[in-house]
């Protein structure tokens, strides 16, 4: 009986050995990263910096994990609520951030920030979208705006000039659609593509404290404002005049991209990631593609210069990781200079200050659409970063709805302030 307990103790032993995942008991130590820039460029920089954390770093091990945008969105807060998120994980800010940080699901980063003059190497306008109640949460990589993109070879060949005022765009979208171009390229199967238009058109017509004091609730503000309407009467005006390709509601963004760069769409609205697209998939395209404004509106109270942009990438690590100070590290790592020297190469706007040097190295296309950054009075946020989790839900399906004509702005209107309300 006791050899067959010893042999019994000796299997479970050797078993429970080969389940065993790598920890500090066999000398070896796992961080787990997840983002989502999984496609060529942000990838290989991510990865590069990753290889250097740990060279610098024996014995530590990162496994990296890239996911999807909108399964990463669903994917995310159900790793938080049950208590199994990775150590390291990708964030856009805004809203969704400080909800975790709310809920204790996130690390303070302050303390970090202020050691060896960390803080002063990031862009504070970004910083502050990956604050919540004071403190930061996340460090920001990428800073990307939304301006108009468009094909100069294409829109000289059509005798068209770049439109400066929204009567401009529509004026521009009746001439193009007459020589059998489709003016905007949209996809906007996963909605928030579509969404950049409300945004836009609402800060034109309102302005971003409009919108930032209807956010809060603040008395006289709300997200059912006149201009909130104006904004989605003026989507539909684009929608019948034919600005966008046939089913774009149903389209992908990849091939509304693809559209755009094989010149059957002459403009296209999108964030400045997009000159990084433009360089691995069509590099040839790099020499038509130039940026203005999005356009002003006649009476709108919005100024003219603001530009709707975010951060589009940033690193925060989560309450749960038992190796708080490495997953630091990692992030020090993963904005170092070297990181800000890569991402300027791929065509991609930083959130941290740059040497001259470096923003030498953005394409001419991003250092337009910086310099309309530079220029702005306002930034204003994306919506569905910016709002609530479940509000930025609701913006973008509302949005859609008044792309589709099955809700009215009004109607979207009041949807959206009585969520509002709701969640106050």
């Amino acid at each position: 009986m006791f050899r067959t307990l010893l042999a019994s103790l000796v299997l479970v032993a050797a078993l429970l050995t080969g389940c065993r995942k790598p920890t500090e008991d066999d000398g070896t130590i796992k961080l787990t990263f997840w983002h989502i820039m999984n496609y060529e460029g942000p990838k290989e920089v991510l990865e590069a910096a990753v290889k250097r954390f740990e060279a610098a770093h024996p014995g530590v091990t990162v496994e990296t994990q890239t996911f999807a945008n909108d399964a990463y969105k669903q994917k995310l807060p159900v790793e938080m609520a049950s208590n199994t998120p990775p150590d390291v994980f990708f964030t856009w800010g805004g809203g969704m951030l400080a909800m975790f940080a709310r809920a204790g699901h996130v690390v303070k980063l302050d303390q970090a920030l202020s050691k060896d003059g960390w803080r002063k190497r990031f862009i504070e306008q970004a910083l502050a979208i990956c604050s919540a109640d004071g403190s930061a949460y996340a460090v920001p990589l990428d800073l990307a705006v939304v301006p108009l993109w468009y094909n100069r070879e294409l829109l000289a060949k059509k005798g068209v000039t770049p439109p400066a005022t929204f009567a401009e765009l529509l004026a521009a979208c009746k001439k193009l659609k007459q020589a059998d171009v489709t003016p905007l390229a949209l996809g906007n199967q996963k909605v928030w593509p579509g969404a950049f238009y409300f945004v836009n058109l609402a800060a034109r017509q309102g302005g971003t404290k409009l919108f930032l004091d209807a956010a809060a609730g603040r008395p006289g503000a709300s997200l059912d404002d006149r201009s909130f309407v104006t904004a989605g009467e003026n989507l539909r005006r684009l929608v019948d005049a034919g600005a966008f390709p046939s089913g774009f509601n149903g389209l992908a963004d990849a091939a509304a991209r693809t559209r755009f760069l094989n010149d059957e769409a002459a403009m296209y609205l999108m964030g400045t990631w997009l000159v990084a697209r433009v360089k691995t998939e069509a590099p040839e395209f790099m020499a038509k593609l130039a940026c203005v404004p999005f356009p002003s509106v006649a009476g709108g109270k919005g100024d003219a210069s603001t530009v709707v942009g975010g951060v589009n990438c940033a690193f925060a690590i989560s309450s749960n990781c038992k190796h708080p100070k490495l997953a630091t590290e990692l992030l020090r790592y993963l904005t170092a200079a070297e990181v800000v020297d890569g991402w300027c190469g791929i065509g991609r706007i930083p959130a941290l200050k740059t040497t001259e040097e470096q923003a030498a190295k953005l394409p001419e296309a991003t250092r337009q659409a910086q310099a309309l950054l530079s220029k702005a009075a306002y930034l204003q946020p994306y919506y569905d970063q910016y709002l609530s989790p479940r509000l930025g839900e609701e913006h973008k399906k509302t949005t859609q709805g008044i792309f589709a004509g099955t809700l009215t702005p009004q109607a979207a209107a009041d949807r959206m302030a009585k969520l509002a309300a709701k969640e106050r």
